[in-house]
């Protein structure tokens, strides 16, 4: 959606969205939403406000049980499709065989780099990346997330250690690694929380002691970094997300079920945010877990596959969440008593499917 189109305030903007998404309403049939939390999403695009940048992009979660619009976060998949839209529009030369995008996320003031493969001066839609839970394959676009650290709270490591144990008020005490990068996780063991690492979402969703366990660890992780104002005035806070991790195993695919062989990733991952747990691991997730992995210490690091992990390593990390595998490549090392992200690339595809106008009815 073109900036200049909408209302500039996120006061006034978010009703807009509700409305064109038909939101509240879990099918969402009186509006464009899919009734997914993947699929009710907004992207805001505009001319660039911070040095350096190509392209103003802001996200926008749009509820779909609750009237409300969330911008506290970034979505990775609009990213990629944010770099699309800044070579098609002009704002970014369509020259040689990839043109390189600097993207100001404006909720969290970072730039994302996207490389986008062209042809004939246009972007390149078809190849042969599949993604796991997406039908179809694509072009890759290259997503690095390197300079997107802090995007949240304004540190990597917000509780200040690579791991830390809290206390959840009528849970018991928990191993957690807060990360902060493109958005902010809490990483635990699935052990820990009474979890094997390898339930569908709609066992997860469906285990009602189980997600209150899970979403007191996120509430008292917003306390504690300082977002509890932004999560008590919530019905479903996006942040922090939280992502349960364990050592590879076999395990069936949710969406085909397919065997997800052990000897084919290097974590197994389930994550849980907005009340409910994602069918696929969010690209910005991904980029935060790779992060961690690379960072000796965090709850990440102590479940990879043996090998691989390490500061200055250059190997890909294949993580394996419900719908299959995403691989992320993550490099980092220690400054100090600080750790320096190099790289945390992941790689979407992106293709035109429609343009033309909403249509909504005139809000009071």
């Amino acid at each position: 959606m073109p900036s200049e189109a909408l209302p500039a305030d996120r006061a006034g903007l978010a009703p807009l969205l509700l409305e064109i998404f038909g939101s509240p309403d879990a099918r969402q049939i009186n509006g464009l939403g899919g009734g997914d939390k993947l699929t009710s999403k907004a992207a805001i695009m505009g001319p660039p406000t911070m040095p350096g940048a190509d392209i103003d992009y802001l996200f926008a979660q749009v509820g779909i049980r609750h009237p409300e619009v969330d911008f506290k976060l970034n979505c990775g998949n609009l990213t990629a499709a944010a770099a699309v839209y800044a070579i098609d529009e002009g704002w970014v030369r369509a020259e040689g065989d990839a043109a390189t995008v600097r993207i100001h996320n404006v909720n969290t003031g970072r730039i994302i780099r996207a490389s986008v493969p062209l042809r004939d001066g246009e972007v390149l839609e078809e190849g042969d990346l599949a993604i796991g839970g997406v039908p179809g394959t694509g072009a890759p676009i290259d997503l690095d997330f390197a300079q997107a650290t802090g995007a949240i709270t304004g540190r990597m490591l917000p509780l200040g250690d690579v791991a830390s144990v809290i206390d959840v008020a009528g849970h018991g005490r928990f191993d957690v690694t807060v990360l902060d990068g493109p958005n902010l996780i809490v990483l635990v063991a699935a052990e820990d929380v009474g979890m094997s690492g390898i339930e569908t979402p709609d066992q997860i969703d469906g285990n009602a002691s189980l997600t209150e366990r899970l979403q007191a660890i996120r509430a008292t992780v917003a306390e504690l970094v300082g977002m509890g104002e932004y999560w008590r005035s919530r019905a479903a806070p996006s942040n922090p997300m939280l992502v349960a991790v364990r050592a590879p195993c076999d395990y069936q695919a949710y969406t085909t079920g397919e065997v997800i062989p052990a000897d084919s990733v290097d974590l197994v991952c389930r994550q849980y945010s907005t009340s409910a747990t994602s069918k696929a691991l969010a690209g910005t997730v991904s980029a935060a877990i790779g992060m961690a992995c690379r960072i000796p210490g965090t709850i990440a690091s102590r479940y990879l596959r043996q090998g691989g992990a390490g500061e200055a390593s250059d190997s890909s990390i294949t993580l394996g969440h419900p719908s299959g595998t995403i691989v992320v490549r993550a490099m980092a090392h220690r400054q100090g008593r600080e750790f320096v992200i190099d790289q945390a690339s992941i790689q979407r595809t992106c293709h035109l499917i429609a343009a033309g106008q909403a249509y909504v009815k005139r809000l009071k």
